[in-house]
Formats: structure tokens, sequence, C-alpha cells
């Protein structure tokens, strides 16, 4: 993907969200799982959402919400689907792309401090402990019919229930968690094959695939980005 030619910056990873801090290429138009919070770091962001252009200092990114990226230096933070910091900040009531309020602050300060202190006070919030229990054996290669069974649910109510919490269906988790497999691996000093193979993916272009769908770029890009967490 060319556009991709345009990214420059890092890549964090953390417990509970990824960073990105840079200058960003425009991405294609995109929705990913993950909801994505972006602040300029020179002037406002820029966000097209599919009502237009949102500029703001601060622009939230719901999940699934199709977007793209219009350039300039930006953090992007990318709260892990369920985990503390998606709860604190209540990623599922985010309707639409849109500007932050004016208080929004959870990008300032030393950004692993600061996103782990948010983190922390999301930790009380829980999902429902059936789909918790699938979602812990989602990176393994049991069947929906064996997820639910391990949830003491039928197929159908677990697929609905992943739906209204979720928002997505389970196989698009599955191939979420592959994603952060892979990405992780990437950090690790593995190859695109290599890590392609060891997160579940048939071969390296379903990586490209998922990693184009979800996210927009490529993982050429990722790799290339990818760097120690800032500790």
């Amino acid at each position: 993907m060319a556009a991709n030619a345009g990214w420059s910056g890092k890549i964090w990873i953390g417990r509970d969200w990824w960073c990105f801090e840079g200058a960003s290429g425009d991405s294609k138009a995109h929705g990913h799982l993950c909801a994505q919070v972006v602040a300029g770091l020179d002037g406002p962001a820029r966000v097209e959402g599919e009502a237009g252009i949102v500029e703001a200092p601060v622009v939230l990114i719901p999940p699934g919400a199709c977007h793209r990226l219009l350039g300039g230096p930006i953090r992007a933070i990318y709260p892990r689907p369920l985990g503390r910091l998606a709860r604190r900040w209540e990623v599922e009531r985010w309707s639409a792309v849109a500007p932050a309020p004016a208080a929004w602050a959870p990008l300032e300060g030393d950004l692993a401090e600061t996103l782990d202190a948010e983190a922390a006070l999301g930790e009380g919030t829980a999902i429902d402990p059936r789909l918790k229990l699938a979602l812990h054996a989602l990176d393994s290669d049991l069947s929906l019919a064996d997820l639910a069974a391990r949830a003491g649910l039928s197929a159908p109510r677990l697929r609905a229930l992943a739906q209204a919490e979720l928002g997505a269906p389970l196989a698009h988790w599955r191939l979420w968690l592959r994603l952060e497999t892979a990405l992780l691996r990437l950090r690790a000093g593995e190859g695109l094959a290599i890590a392609a193979a060891e997160a579940g993916f048939a071969d390296q272009s379903h990586l490209n695939r998922a990693m184009s769908r979800f996210f927009g770029i490529t993982p050429l890009t990722v790799a290339r980005l990818l760097d120690p967490l800032p500790r």
C-alpha cells in the first residue's frame, strides 16, 4: 500500500493499550474492532469519518467506525478490546467519529504512566463471566460450539451474547487476538512469515489482509515502527 510510506515514528504495545506516535501517512478508509483516540501533536488532529472531516485537538473513534487519518504528527492510542482502559473510557458508548470533550486529557504526561493509571480505574468494570470464559479460550482452535459448551451456553446464545457485549462476532475477536500475537512476535524480532504462522494465520498474505482490514496499514509498516515500551 503506497500510502504506508508516509508513516514515521514509533509503535508501542502495553498491557491495555497500543500507541502510535509520529507522522501518520494517509491510511485508506477502514474500521477496526479497537477504539482509537487521536491527538494532534502540532495542531489539531484531522480524521475523516462517515459524516465528513473532524478537526479537533483530540478525536475519538468508536470501534468499527469507518475512518481515515489525514496526516500530520499525531499520538494515537488504541485501548485493547475489553481491556481495563477500554472499560474505563466506556468506548462502547462512543457512537461516531467526534471531538473529545474539552476536559479530556488522558494523553498528557508520561505515556505509560498516564495510561496505566487510567486503566487501573477501569479494573472494576466487568463483562459477562460466561462470555469471559469463551474469550479466554479464543486463542485456541476450539470451535464455536466448544467455546459455548465451555461457557455453559448454546452456540446461538453465545453468538448473541458476544454481539450484544462486543458489537462484533467472536470470529472477529479471534482474528484480533491473532493480530496482537503477530505484532508481539514482530516486536520480538521474528520475520513476517514466522510471526504469521505463530499467530495462526494461513500465511503472510492472510496476515497482510487482516492487518489492512483492521488498521488500514500493512504489517511491514507496523514492523518498521515497533519499539519497546516507553518505560
